[in-house]
């Protein structure tokens, strides 16, 4: 079973660039599937679909086998560069360990892309926020580790009580910049601070781009150092193309990202008043 160590220790500052940008520190095009042949189910935090699905070898598409939890992640025994050490606490009070201990002894190995009737299995995000829900649906295809990582960390309730806390929107070389931050699981947003014992490696597509309304992995100085904090645009950014893994798109809520995006800032775009995330519920279809 994968532990997480405990023992290293690290600085580091997380930067993105439009050329060099502060990130605080969709899916593919595609018809949707007839109404009819869907079926959405809400899940427990701590269950897929209340029963074990063997999570490997799992056909993803055309091929493509799921990792183990060991395989798809870098542990923190070789932590990508400037990051600093996890906490064994996040800022609300949640032990850490534990979840990292839950997604990896139980939930990554449950979270796949189909089921054992071997029907398609598609993840739909609902963040509910004290000013309205958002709604995503996740890119499986694209990114499937990253969205397997996403969904293990709502179901333990990982992000349930944080908040948005940081917010961007400016115009750098002629780029319009905007979207805004939550994940951290210091809730400071602070360089280096993402994750809680595991780190994910890039997911790039090239067919996918920074429109309005996707969520995306925040980065440090490595492109290794994905983890818990992700970011949804308020608008275009382009120049953020191939070096951000994207993982899915907003279908409902986008008033409220553009919202929260227009709030007041402090210094280094920290919200004023950070918009509370009540919860994020994870969702099901079955094609």
């Amino acid at each position: 079973m994968p532990q997480r160590m405990q023992g290293w220790l690290g600085c580091g500052i997380g930067v993105i660039s439009a050329a060099s940008v502060l990130l605080a520190g969709c899916k593919k095009a595609e018809d949707n599937p007839d109404a009819s042949k869907q079926v959405v189910q809400v899940e427990a935090k701590k269950d897929n679909q209340g029963k074990t699905i063997p999570a490997q070898p799992v056909g993803l598409a055309k091929g493509l086998k799921l990792l183990s939890f060991q395989e798809a992640v870098i542990l923190s025994d070789n932590p990508p560069e400037d990051e600093l050490r996890p906490p064994n606490k996040t800022h609300t009070g949640k032990n850490a360990v534990k979840i990292f201990e839950t997604i990896a002894n139980d939930l990554w190995a449950k979270t796949t892309f189909t089921n054992d009737d071997g029907k398609r299995i598609k993840y739909q995000a609902v963040i509910a926020t004290e000013i309205g829900d958002v709604q995503l649906v996740l890119n499986g295809e694209a990114a499937h580790n990253h969205v397997r990582s996403f969904v293990c960390l709502a179901k333990t309730g990982y992000y349930d009580g944080m908040a948005f806390y940081y917010s961007l929107n400016r115009v750098v070389e002629d780029n319009t910049i905007a979207f805004i931050e939550a994940g951290c699981p210091r809730g400071t947003g602070e360089a280096g601070s993402g994750s809680i014992g595991y780190w994910l490696r890039p997911e790039i597509s090239e067919k996918l781009s920074h429109e309005e309304g996707v969520i995306g992995a925040c980065i440090g100085r490595d492109p290794n150092s994905a983890a818990c904090r992700f970011y949804i645009t308020a608008a275009p950014n382009s120049f953020m193309d191939r070096e951000y893994t994207i993982f899915g798109k907003v279908t409902r809520g986008l008033d409220v990202v553009r919202t929260i995006n227009k709030r007041e800032v402090l210094e280094e775009g920290r919200l004023k008043a950070p918009v509370l995330i009540k919860s994020v519920t994870i969702q099901t279809i079955l094609e």
